[in-house]
């Protein structure tokens, strides 16, 4: 049975394997182009047309008819030989240089461009005075041996040809000697044109386009990535906010249908009561901590319903205490983060109320206030219980959320603040950038 190939036509190749299998120009591409890595492996590309070519004019020099092998011969293979050379590690090299010291001194991308081009052109134009030095010892090569060839004529010629050499036409003579000179300058301007052009390619013209396109396409794979890590951090949220969802305050819920159910033994009436602000509460919050995570938003009005209902189940558990819920009429509509506020008044009660003995109370406001010049939504939250003493001084997990949410949200326009409150409670106050409302808020 014949042996079969380990993979059918076709099939892409694995990508570790062409790694392996590639040149070394092609393994240079996995780095960003004019890094050094880059460059080793370039010139590794580099290395056997080099040694060929060294090989190829080391033949020539030593194979050489001895006739036409002399200095301006060796000083025009040498001079040649030194134009590829420099063309292929000058002008990347240098160009190497200027990005690592750009990236060390934190130079803007047009600098870095500016730097990379110049070290092409200083290459370039060494590579291209080495090619006319070159040709220059060519011609008085051509020139010696042209002058020889005449002389062994003249002297090898018999006397009478040499007369009527003598004899010519001068104006075929100077009309010879115009077509001669005519077809050296066309061939001058072919052969410095083929020179010019492979003196580009060599000296990393290619190179320069590929670390353009190469940039260009860091840039968007740099941008890409950010966007994706914005939409993780943005799904984390929402997740950490659906677990918050599925888990508020199951003390609360607990104790409060304890409650309920000891008020409904002793006093009905006063059960009824904190059912229908659990109700209430139940509401206004179930819509912000829907269990797909996409409430990102909720109206202050939507919120500022829940707090009262929150509140109003708390009071009718502890009558000792009050509460003040203002909110301004043209600010209700605004949208905000869910579950934000009431976790600070959840948080309030939790660890400023109920440690406290005695006629306890709560103020909750929403307000435009201005701050260091910005116009911004300020939600507070002040408490007169037991204050800082009986709390995690602002290091709490819920509080801690909610610097979180704020961070990935706004950034630095918005903040989380606690301070001490003037009759020894807490005042928590949430500061909201009022332009990510856009004009209705300006306009209300």
């Amino acid at each position: 049975m014949p042996e079969q190939t380990p993979m059918p036509p076709d099939q892409q190749v694995p990508f570790s394997l062409v790694g392996k299998m590639g040149s070394w120009s092609s393994k240079a591409l996995h780095y960003p182009i004019f890094s050094p890595t880059w460059f080793s492996y370039r010139v590794r590309g580099f290395i056997i047309p080099l040694v060929l070519l060294s090989i190829f004019l080391m033949l020539i020099s030593f194979v050489g008819p001895k006739e036409i092998m002399n200095m301006n011969a060796y000083l025009s293979f040498f001079f040649m030989w030194f134009s590829f050379v420099n063309s292929v590690l000058l002008g990347r090299w240098l160009a190497v240089k200027a990005r690592s010291y750009g990236k060390l001194h934190s130079w803007s991308a047009k600098r870095e461009t500016a730097s990379i081009i110049v070290s092409l052109v200083i290459a370039a134009t060494i590579s291209a005075a080495a090619i006319l030095i070159s040709n220059n010892f060519g011609d008085k090569l051509s020139a010696s041996k042209e002058n020889d060839v005449t002389e062994i004529a003249k002297k090898s010629a018999p006397e009478n040809f040499v007369k009527e050499a003598k004899k010519t036409d001068k104006n075929s003579s100077e009309r010879g000697i115009h077509l001669s000179a005519t077809s050296k300058t066309t061939q001058r301007i072919v052969n410095g044109s083929v020179w010019l052009l492979l003196t580009l390619w060599l000296v990393g013209v290619f190179d320069l386009r590929a670390y353009f396109r190469q940039r260009k396409a860091l840039e968007e794979a740099l941008m890409e990535e950010k966007i994706e890590r914005y939409k993780r951090e943005r799904n984390q949220a929402e997740m950490r906010l659906s677990v918050l969802a599925s888990q508020v305050e199951p003390h609360f819920l607990f104790n409060t249908l304890s409650g309920v159910r000891a008020a409904m033994l002793s006093d009905p009436a006063r059960g009824v009561a904190i059912i229908d602000h659990l109700v209430d509460y139940l509401r206004s919050t179930i819509p912000q901590m829907r269990s797909d995570g996409s409430s990102t938003q909720s109206s202050l009005g939507n919120q500022f319903d829940s707090v009262r209902a929150y509140l109003g189940v708390i009071h009718v558990r502890m009558p000792r205490l009050s509460f003040e819920v203002e909110c301004s009429s043209d600010l209700l509509a605004l949208p905000i983060p869910p579950l934000m506020l009431i976790s600070l008044v959840e948080n309030a009660v939790k660890h400023g109320i109920e440690p406290k003995k005695g006629a306890v109370k709560i103020s909750v406001s929403a307000k435009k206030i201005t701050v260091a010049g910005q116009e911004k939504l300020q939600l507070c939250v002040k408490d007169n219980g037991v204050g800082f003493g009986g709390s995690t001084s602002g290091s709490g997990i819920g509080l801690s959320n909610i610097r979180e949410r704020l961070k990935q949200l706004y950034d630095d326009d918005a903040a989380l603040s606690l301070s001490a409150g003037e009759d020894g409670g807490v005042e928590a106050s949430i500061y909201l950038p009022m332009n990510i409302f856009g004009d209705d808020s300006k306009s209300n």
